[in-house]
């Protein structure tokens, strides 16, 4: 694997790392493909190996000792997943695949010769860490915060599903994945998308498919709508 190749190098957690950095752990890196569904890691599991998306999109989810399940962050391409590892935490959330997914993986050993070989680097993938983390608090928080109407706030998360910068769709959730996010009924949040896609918003998917097609310029109006 050629790391200096990635499609997302410059959004990952290395992109700060010089060539003799990352020499230092390429060969240490493990290239996985994920069935949809399928579980990458689980919540309580010993974390073992940091992640970093290269294409799809996981989903992190929580589980409450009442048995409830809350979807906590969307892992997109360049994100990382599994960030409890660099301070020896427990994964706190299940990682699933939403569609087939790549993703690189790091183990811990290798993380801890980048330790070794330059602390200054330990210290600033710590940093790039807990950035990750206020953002997946953040954009959780502006979800479930307020009392916007369900179609607005099913619109400012099908803008966070965005599959790239300059792309023209979204990841595909269920509806019962969306009613996870935002605290809606699985009913509401089916009615809203159905309603998006009447309206030309969203383009139907093709079958098999997890992504869809959406206008984002109506998307954001939709989006722009204040709590009351």
């Amino acid at each position: 694997m050629d790391c200096a190749k990635c499609p997302v190098r410059d959004s990952a957690l290395f992109s700060a790392l010089d060539p003799a950095q990352v020499a230092l752990v390429q060969d240490s890196f493990d290239d996985l493909h994920i069935a949809s569904k399928r579980v990458l890691f689980h919540q309580g599991a010993h974390s073992e190996a940091l992640y970093t998306v290269r294409e799809g999109a996981l989903k992190l989810v929580r589980h409450g000792i009442d048995g409830s399940a809350r979807i906590v962050r969307i892992v997109k391409p360049g994100d990382l997943a599994g960030i409890e590892v660099l301070n020896g935490r427990e994964y706190d959330a299940s990682a699933v695949a939403i569609g087939p997914v790549q993703v690189c993986r790091l183990p811990l050993a290798a993380l801890d010769r980048l330790k070794a070989a330059d602390p200054a680097l330990a210290q600033r993938m710590l940093e790039k860490a807990s950035d990750a983390l206020s953002e997946a608090q953040l954009w959780l928080a502006e979800l479930t915060a307020g009392s916007a109407p369900a179609r607005v706030r099913v619109a400012r998360l099908l803008l966070r599903l965005r599959t790239g910068r300059r792309s023209n769709a979204v990841f595909r959730l269920a509806s019962a994945d969306i009613a996870a996010i935002l605290g809606v009924t699985v009913e509401t949040a089916s009615r809203v998308v159905a309603a998006f896609k009447r309206q030309g918003i969203l383009t139907p998917p093709v079958s098999g498919s997890y992504v869809m097609g959406a206008d984002f310029e109506r998307l954001a109006r939709e989006a722009e709508v204040s709590d009351a």
